[in-house]
This record gives C-alpha cells, sequence and structure tokens, in this order.
C-alpha cells in the first residue's frame, strides 16, 4: 500500500496473526485496512479485505490452503497475503492477491 499509515497497520496485523490467529481482532484490523484502500482508491486491497473477513466470518479461520498448495514455504495464508499487501505495487503480488480472492470466492460461493 503507499501511504505509511497503511503499511504500518499490515505490519501490526502481521506482529498479531504470528503470535495467534485472532479472528475478532484480525477482522477489526482488516475494516481498518480496507478503509485505508477505500481513500487510496486500490479496489484490489478492498475487495481482498472484505472477501477475508466473510471468509473468517464464516470459517472462524484463514486456512485456504493456498501456501501449501503453492509450496511457497513455511507461513500461514495470512501471513503470506499480508506479506503482498505490504509490496502491493509489485505486479505479480497485485496478481496472486487476486487469485486468493479468487480462491476465496470458490470457497464461499
Amino acid at each position: 500500500m503507499r501511504e505509511a499509515k497503511a503499511n504500518l497497520a499490515l505490519n501490526k496485523l502481521l506482529k498479531e496473526v504470528q503470535k495467534g490467529f485472532d479472528p475478532k481482532k484480525i477482522t477489526k484490523s482488516l475494516l481498518e485496512l480496507r478503509e485505508m484502500g477505500l481513500e487510496e482508491e486500490d479496489p484490489t486491497v478492498v475487495k481482498i479485505c472484505r472477501l477475508v473477513n466473510e471468509y473468517i466470518a464464516a470459517k472462524e479461520n484463514f486456512d485456504l490452503g493456498y501456501v501449501a498448495e503453492e509450496e511457497i514455504g513455511d507461513m500461514s495464508d495470512m501471513e503470506y497475503l499480508i506479506e503482498l499487501m505490504l509490496n502491493i505495487e509489485n505486479d505479480a503480488n497485485r496478481e496472486e492477491i487476486r487469485e486468493i480472492r479468487d480462491k476465496i470466492k470458490e470457497e464461499l460461493y
């Protein structure tokens, strides 16, 4: 994300996720990030934050299996998504966020 405030919020969320998965804290942080995405006029951020919140509300987790499927490494799907969002200006990262978005849609709808 472009704004320093948004990147600070993403880093804070990443630290929270690394400590443990707390759905209430995560959804609250994602709502704030969604608002920042609206301010930055970034539809990818706005959409992924909304969909992740819906997924967490429905399943009480964020275990998409994306990281395992893509054999990315030793991190959770949530951690990986946050890492992508921290560098969203990179076209490859933005494309992966869209892939995660599509995977969420498949599972929810």
